[in-house]
């Protein structure tokens, strides 16, 4: 594969921080010249932001409040994203969304969080990384209220033809993760195809969804090169075509200059 790749959604923050210099030099190595990595609460902000400002050519960052951890979104921890927001290489609002399947915070707690935050990406003039299990009625209402305003990437999306063509109409990306290469995961080989290249992005979700052939082992960016050539199998299409337009998708959504993820 000759173009280069951008792993759109790695939590670089659950690696210990004194190997995520070689964890990058391994994605170069394979391909993958760039990675986007969201915060998930306030456990990580802070490192999200640091990781970015170290490695500007080759990380981007993304800060917010995942839902698992809605119900700790109080007024310090707004203003402390907020603040956040402005570091260099803070490109999107994120990781943010619903999550029904395990409830570690209240249905209640998980909307009013959602709102503030895709409120907040509006008013910052940023792209959201949604999150989604199991919530997507609700989901898809709050967004059908942002249609036409604002931008963002449903990541590791797996809900299939009909939902995925709804994602494409509100105007967003869909992230596609490893799970793209296994076995039973047709719902999200039928993602890929009612999407399109144009609208797609690859993933790898590390140190997480770990694609065939390395299900079992800790995941990390070097293997999103797998979840592009399934994409591209899917698609009948060249891998390097799928590299090229999907990192042409990241530049574009998350407001990169055309020579980052070059590293």
């Amino acid at each position: 594969m000759g173009a280069l790749l951008v792993d759109s959604h790695a939590h670089l923050t659950m690696f210990e921080p004194d190997e995520v210099e070689a964890v990058l030099d391994r994605a170069a190595a394979a391909g993958v010249g760039g990675v986007v990595v969201p915060a998930t609460g306030p456990g990580d902000l802070d490192p999200v932001v640091e990781l970015a400002d170290r490695w500007p050519d080759r990380v981007a960052g993304a800060v917010g409040v995942h839902p698992h951890e809605a119900s700790a979104l109080d007024d310090g921890l707004k203003r402390r994203v907020r603040t956040l927001l402005e570091g260099r290489g803070i490109v999107a609002v994120g990781e943010v969304g619903l999550d029904y399947h395990y409830m570690s915070s209240p249905r209640e707690d998980q909307l009013a969080a959602l709102r503030w935050h895709l409120d907040l990406a509006l008013e910052a003039g940023l792209p959201v990384i949604l999150h989604n299990r199991e919530s997507w009625e609700d989901l898809r209402d709050i967004l059908a209220e942002y249609a036409g305003r604002l931008q963002g990437v449903c990541h590791s999306f797996s809900e299939g033809e009909a939902v995925t063509r709804r994602v494409v109409e509100l105007g967003l990306f869909v992230g596609i993760s490893g799970m793209v290469t296994f076995n039973r995961a047709d719902n999200v080989r039928e993602t890929v195809r009612a999407a399109g290249l144009e609208r797609l992005l690859v993933e790898t979700d590390s140190p997480y969804l770990a694609p065939v052939p390395h299900r079992g082992r800790r995941n990390e960016p070097a293997f999103v090169v797998h979840v592009a050539e399934r994409v591209a199998e899917e698609l009948e299409a060249p891998v390097d075509d799928v590299a090229r337009t999907t990192t042409r998708n990241v530049r574009h959504l998350f407001g990169l200059p055309d020579g980052w993820g070059r590293a």
